[in-house]
């Protein structure tokens, strides 16, 4: 299959098709072109890693350098890759852990939220999950082939910007629905499927380069005169 009929399309944009379709479609082809290198590297995962070591509370002691480094041989232009269809997601992971069960390793994603207030709305907590979800989707057969295979459970963790300390902690299972869902919202995007969007109360909380870009913001801006 040519380059040319391959959809590309970065986990953070997609994922935020979990609460509004025109957002993550706008993030998708509109905003960032997904064939620059503007994709987080592994560079993300130890400053993801870095902010979990002063909770220690999964395998202290772990040097997960050895998933790190293994894990170089499967990114494609600093992003992790993995195709549905002629659809390519591509990412990279915030932070990794690993525990011990039985005597057997496993590891443990973590997608990672710093905000300067003291909650998110739910909308972005779906988000959230969704990216996490799309990253264990991923990863899975990697982590098996590298002999620590996937929890049957990651964690969204989200962080005070003014004081680093971790506000709360929302365990994550793996969706076995995953590939249906990404091409639900590649439906969408082509106009096969009915796009969501949240209540214009939400609207106003998109970034402004959204907003400039998205018609039906105008639309109910106008009308909500």
């Amino acid at each position: 299959m040519s380059t040319q009929n391959k959809i590309y399309l970065r986990v953070s944009s997609l994922s935020h098709a979990e609460f509004c379709d025109k957002r993550s479609k706008i993030e998708s082809f509109n905003v960032l072109n997904p064939f620059k290198s503007d994709i987080p590297t592994l560079k993300s995962i130890v400053y993801g890693n870095k902010m979990h070591e002063q909770y220690n509370y999964m395998n202290k002691g772990f040097d997960t350098s050895i998933i790190l480094g293994n894990l170089e041989k499967y990114l494609v232009r600093g992003a992790l890759q993995k195709q549905i269809d002629n659809i390519v997601l591509r990412g990279i992971f915030d932070s990794i852990r690993v525990i011990t069960v039985n005597g057997k390793k496993y590891s443990v994603l973590l997608e990672l939220k710093t905000i300067q207030k003291k909650y998110l709305w739910s909308r972005e907590i779906l988000s959230g999950i969704k990216q996490l979800q799309l990253y264990m989707y991923m990863l899975k057969e990697i982590l098996e082939e590298l002999g620590y295979p996937l929890w049957k459970r990651g964690y969204l963790e989200i962080y005070s910007q003014h004081t680093g300390y971790m506000i709360r902690r929302i365990p994550v299972e793996y969706d076995v629905n995953i590939e249906e869902w990404v091409r639900e919202v590649v439906r969408k995007f082509k106009g096969l499927s009915r796009m969501n969007v949240p209540h214009y109360a939400y609207c106003k909380r998109c970034p402004e380069q959204i907003r400039s870009k998205c018609d039906w913001y105008y639309l109910r801006s106008n009308k909500n005169e």
